[in-house]
């Protein structure tokens, strides 16, 4: 019983570290529950430094919450620097000159739109020839705590990730790693941290206002925290004694899988390109496809791949590869616009010999990941693949335009069958009949969706199963606009 006693996270890590060297240590996390219980658990263990950089931060149970635990981590001596992608709404109170008005906390907003002022004021003003940088984002999520774990993967903070959104939830993943990885992933929280292209809160601007607002913000997000839970339903803990962090932490590191790996990450430099051009992540993603030999299994929430990449497929499945693919549905995507992109593709995708599957939105696994007492529909934002039963990708990258011409992303490749072999179950299981529709063609070229219903019976349908009316029409307008490179 003597970890939960311990006195620090290196302290769990280094049992399993000191005699792997040249390795790193990997879990998969595809239960929204257990990756936000691994999350809090490094915020409330964290004695020294935490990493945060995040693409989106809701204002929800989940942001306020970890909001909250970020605070009480700083209160205790704790250095935090937090890194935001300030392009979609921002949780209120980490986004405030208050929060950073810490001194142990720094807030920092990655290649803003909008001219920010106060504190956080000096980014430069969007004009016209500035239109890629203004379109990039920074799409990682990257999360680095007392510089001994990395969780990384497709998960944002907001409930829909972590299964407790009251309308819409997402299957998604998450992987949690110990070893060198951990330092190979804080040098690229670095290189962002550092760029031009960064604008921080400058601590010699903040006023005495601010810093007495510090005071009340941290009994305002303990209030607004617990008056989110109880309105949502109180599904998880909203704290962690450090025994219950510590222990959280030993399970997670006692399972991983200790194997020889590769972090990739693309440059903050990236948002300077000029044009079309394809990113270092996408290379090493694509280069893993072009060497597979027997199998491609994926999971890829916004499948639109372009002319290129359809090419890459098709030589694959030429070869001998077998290549299934699952993405969401019109029924189960977050966003219609990009399911425009998907639905544009599919003839494309099935000429390449690929076998694609689609996201039955009340698939009967989704109590899996669906922690609400009423299941809603359930999405998908999960990116991973495994390949030839040897190799595996967990991060941020989808197989669309964005992710690889747009955005910068992250993510891990994993040499080692043992890995595989518990990634690739948790993918396989996705492309069962009950859990989504296999696309194929009628003998008239016409698209089938082919599933399971609850009682066991076979389904076969002849457009967008459980599509609305809405929907429906609202795809059809954005199939119409010339907008793929942008989705």
């Amino acid at each position: 019983m003597g970890f939960v006693s311990q006195e620090s996270i290196a302290h769990a890590c280094r049992q399993h570290t000191v005699h792997r060297r040249g390795t790193a240590g990997f879990e998969m996390l595809p239960d929204g529950r257990e990756s936000y219980l691994a999350r809090l658990a490094m915020l409330e263990a964290a004695q020294h430094t935490l990493g945060l950089q995040y693409y989106i931060w809701d204002d929800d149970v989940v942001g306020t919450t970890f909001a909250d635990r970020l605070l009480a981590a700083a209160d205790r001596g704790v250095k935090v620097r937090l890194l935001l992608d300030l392009t979609n709404k921002a949780q209120v109170e980490v986004s405030s000159a208050a929060l950073a008005a810490h001194p142990n906390i720094q807030v920092a907003f990655f290649n803003p739109l909008m001219d920010l002022k106060g504190i956080f004021a000096g980014n430069p003003i969007p004009v016209i020839g500035e239109i890629d940088r203004m379109q990039s984002r920074m799409h990682n999520k990257v999360m680095i705590a007392d510089g001994t774990l990395v969780m990384g993967g497709g998960r944002n903070l907001g409930d829909t990730y972590f299964g407790i959104h009251r309308k819409h939830n997402m299957r998604d993943l998450d992987f949690i790693a110990a070893g060198p990885v951990v330092d190979a992933s804080a040098k690229s929280f670095e290189l962002y941290w550092r760029s031009p292209l960064t604008r921080m809160g400058d601590q010699a601007k903040i006023t005495d206002h601010e810093r007495e607002n510090l005071r009340e913000l941290r009994r305002h997000v303990m209030r607004k925290k617990r008056a989110l839970a109880a309105k949502n339903g109180n599904h998880y803990p909203l704290a962690m004694s450090r025994a219950e962090s510590l222990d959280v932490l030993h399970q997670l590191v006692s399972r991983m899988i200790w194997a020889e790996y590769e972090f990739i990450a693309d440059p903050p430099e990236r948002m300077m390109r000029q044009g079309l051009v394809a990113s270092p992540v996408s290379k090493k993603i694509e280069g893993a496809v072009r060497e597979a030999r027997s199998e491609v299994v994926m999971h890829a929430a916004y499948f639109i791949p372009q002319n290129d990449t359809l090419e890459l497929l098709r030589a694959a499945t030429a070869r001998g590869v077998h290549v299934q693919v699952l993405t969401n549905s019109l029924a189960s995507i977050d966003g219609v616009a990009a399911m425009a992109g998907i639905i544009n593709r599919r003839q494309s995708v099935l000429d390449c010999g690929v076998s694609l599957f689609e996201l039955n939105s009340h698939a009967a696994d989704r109590k899996d990941y669906i922690h609400v007492r009423r299941l809603t529909p359930l999405g998908m934002h999960t990116k991973g693949f495994v390949i030839d039963d040897r190799l595996s990708f967990i991060g941020s990258f989808n197989m669309d335009p964005r992710s690889k011409y747009i955005n910068t992303e992250t993510g891990v490749i994993i040499h080692s069958a043992a890995f595989a072999a518990r990634l690739k179950s948790y993918l396989l299981k996705g492309l069962q009949p009950e859990n989504s529709w296999h696309i194929t063609r009628a003998a008239n070229g016409s698209l089938l969706w082919t599933g399971q219903l609850p009682n066991g019976s076979r389904a076969v349908r002849r457009i967008e199963p459980e599509a609305s009316l809405v929907r429906r029409l609202s795809c059809w307008f954005y199939r119409c606009l010339p907008w793929e490179d942008l989705l």
